[in-house]
C-alpha cells in the first residue's frame, strides 16, 4: 500500500466524495454528449469557439476534482494544526501553574540554550524580573568566578543532548551569593523533536557552609540544617546532630556504637559501596545520592558527602557524613519525568515510551527467536460521542476504554495512547498465532462493551491493524506505518474488526 494512500483517508468516510465526483462526472460527460448531439444543428463555429467550449468543460470536470482532493484537505490540515496549536498552550499553562507552585527553582530553555521561562519561586528568590532573566539574562545573576566554567559546561551538555547536573552561586535578591544544585534535562515532543531543556534548581548553600566549617571546627556541627554523623576510623558511630535523629528517626542514643549500616534501605548494590569506599579512601571524600531507611521503615532520599579527618600524621581518624533530606526532590522529579513519558490524560505510555519499549521488544524479539506484534487501534465513533455530549464525557470514555484494554492483555504487553483515540499496543512472546488472535479478540470486547457515564451509556467500537515482526521485518516507524495501513483495511471492511498487514505485498 503506498505511503500516499494514507494521507487521503481522513476520519469522515470518503465514500460521499467518491459518489458526488461521480455524480459530477457523469453530468459532465451527459453535458459533453448533449452538445454534442445538438453542435451540428447549431450555425458553423470557428475553431476558437470550439476550443473554448472544450475548455470550459474541462475546467468543469477538473474543478471537483481540485476542490476535493487540494483545497479541502488543506483546510482540514490547517484546523488539525490549530487545534494542536491550543492543546500545547493550554498544556504548557498547566505546566506553568504546577511549576510555579513547585518547592524548585525551575526554568526552561529553546533550542538555541536561551531561557525562556523561569518559576515565581526562581523569580522571587533573584529578585529579578522575567524579562531580566530571558535569554542569557540569568547569566548576570551568576557569580563572576563561577561564568565561564558553568556557561560552558551547560553548553557541552546541551549539544549532547544530555542530562546535567551542576553547582553554581548565584545572586539572592538580598545582594548575597548562594551556592545552587541545578539539574537539567533535554525535552522532547512526541515526535521526538528537541524542544529544548527543563531544569530545577535548589538552594545547598547551607550543605556547602556546613562541609566549610566540619573542616574548621566539627562542634558547630549541633546548629546545621542538615543531618550530620560522626564515625571514628572502624565506621563506629560516635555523635550524630538533632537534624540526623529528625531525618532518621534514630536517637542518639539508639545509634552510638553502631555502624551506620543500620540505614541501608536495600536499594544499593553491594557494587555500589565498593565503589563508594574506594572513592572515600583514594580522595578523602565522597559525594553523590543514596536511598537509606528511617526507624518507621519508610525509605527516603538523601544528598549525601562523607569526608575523612586525617589526624597530623595523615592517618584517618574519623569520618564525617553530611545529608540533607531530598526526598521531596526526588518525588517531583518523578513527577517530571512521569510527564515527559506518559499521557495525561489515561496514564498510559506516551509516544515517546512507546518507542523506547517497541526497541527493546524488537531486540528481545531476536534474542528468543519470538516474533512480536504490534496493534494499532482507532476507536470507532469516538468524535461522534465527542460532538453530541461534550469533551469531558468524552474524556471519561478515553479513560474507561484505556483502561479496559489494558486489563486485558498480559503483564509484559504494552498499551500506549498516541493521540485522540488512538492507540497502540506491542505484544510479545508470541509462540502460536492464536495468541496474538485472543488477545486482538479481547480488546474489540474491551473496546465495543458500553460504557456507562452519568446517565448516558455510550457506545463505541475498535479497528485494528496487525502486522507482525519479524515477518514484516522492518524497523519501528515503518511497523507502526503498517500496522496503521491496516487498521484503515478494518475501517473499510465495516469497522469493529482487525486485519492483518500482508508483509509480502
Amino acid at each position: 500500500m503506498a505511503d500516499d494512500s494514507k494521507t487521503l483517508i481522513m476520519k469522515e468516510p470518503r465514500q460521499s466524495a467518491v459518489w458526488m465526483l461521480t455524480v459530477l462526472a457523469v453530468s459532465v460527460f451527459i453535458i459533453e454528449v448533449m452538445v454534442m448531439v445538438l453542435l451540428p444543428s447549431l450555425p458553423p463555429m470557428s475553431e476558437t469557439a470550439r476550443a473554448m467550449i472544450d475548455a470550459a468543460m474541462l475546467s468543469l470536470f477538473l474543478f471537483p476534482i481540485f476542490y476535493f482532493l487540494v483545497f479541502r484537505p488543506l483546510i482540514v490540515n490547517i484546523t488539525e494544526r490549530r487545534m494542536a496549536e491550543e492543546a500545547l498552550r493550554e498544556s504548557e499553562m498547566r505546566f506553568r501553574r504546577m511549576a510555579d507552585h513547585a518547592p524548585a527553582l525551575i526554568w526552561l530553555s529553546d533550542t538555541r540554550n536561551m531561557g525562556i521561562w523561569y518559576n515565581k519561586h526562581w523569580l522571587d528568590y533573584t529578585g529579578r524580573s522575567m524579562g531580566q532573566e530571558l535569554g542569557f539574562g540569568w547569566l548576570e545573576g551568576m557569580h563572576p568566578e563561577d561564568r565561564a566554567r558553568s556557561a560552558a559546561f551547560c553548553q557541552t551538555s546541551f549539544d549532547a543532548r544530555k542530562k546535567f547536573e551542576m553547582e553554581f552561586r548565584l545572586r539572592r535578591a538580598d545582594g548575597k551569593y548562594a551556592w545552587i544544585a541545578d539539574v537539567g534535562v533535554p525535552r522532547f515532543d512526541d515526535s521526538g523533536e528537541f524542544l529544548g531543556y527543563i531544569g530545577y534548581c535548589w538552594d545547598i548553600n547551607s550543605r556547602k557552609a556546613t562541609e566549610a566549617r566540619l573542616q574548621l571546627a566539627a562542634n558547630v556541627f549541633t546548629h546545621a540544617r542538615e543531618g550530620i554523623l560522626i564515625a571514628d576510623a572502624d565506621g563506629a558511630i560516635i555523635d550524630v546532630n538533632d537534624t540526623f535523629t529528625r531525618i532518621t528517626g534514630y536517637g542518639r542514643e539508639e545509634v552510638l556504637g553502631k555502624n551506620p549500616r543500620i540505614l541501608q534501605s536495600g536499594r544499593q548494590p553491594p557494587e555500589f559501596y565498593t565503589a563508594m569506599w574506594h572513592e572515600l579512601l583514594e580522595n578523602g571524600h565522597w559525594t553523590g545520592e543514596m536511598w537509606n531507611r528511617r526507624k518507621s521503615g519508610e525509605v527516603f532520599a538523601e544528598m549525601l558527602t562523607i569526608s575523612a579527618v586525617y589526624a597530623a600524621d595523615k592517618v584517618i581518624q574519623n569520618y564525617v557524613a553530611l545529608f540533607t533530606d531530598i526526598t521531596s526532590m526526588k518525588e517531583h522529579q518523578r513527577e517530571l519525568e512521569h510527564i515527559a513519558h506518559f499521557d495525561a490524560l489515561t496514564g498510559l505510555p506516551n509516544r515517546i515510551l512507546l518507542g523506547d519499549r517497541l526497541h527493546q521488544a524488537m531486540a528481545q524479539s531476536q534474542r528468543r527467536n519470538q516474533p512480536l506484534a504490534v496493534v494499532f487501534v482507532d476507536l470507532d465513533g469516538f468524535k461522534t460521542v465527542n460532538d453530541t455530549h461534550g469533551h469531558k464525557i468524552g474524556d471519561e470514555l478515553l479513560i474507561i476504554v484505556s483502561q479496559r484494554m489494558r486489563s486485558v492483555l498480559r503483564e509484559g504487553d504494552t498499551l500506549a495512547r498516541i493521540g485522540g483515540d488512538e492507540f497502540v499496543a506491542v505484544l510479545v512472546d508470541l509462540e502460536m498465532p492464536q495468541d496474538w488472535q485472543q488477545l486482538i479478540s479481547r480488546l474489540l470486547e474491551a473496546a465495543s462493551a458500553p460504557v456507562q457515564i452519568s446517565d448516558f451509556e455510550v457506545n463505541v467500537s475498535a479497528s485494528i491493524g496487525v502486522t507482525l515482526y519479524p515477518e514484516d521485518y522492518s524497523d519501528a516507524d515503518i511497523l507502526m506505518r503498517h500496522a496503521d495501513q491496516a487498521m484503515y483495511l478494518a475501517k473499510q471492511a465495516g469497522k469493529n474488526c482487525y486485519r492483518l498487514f500482508d508483509a509480502g505485498r
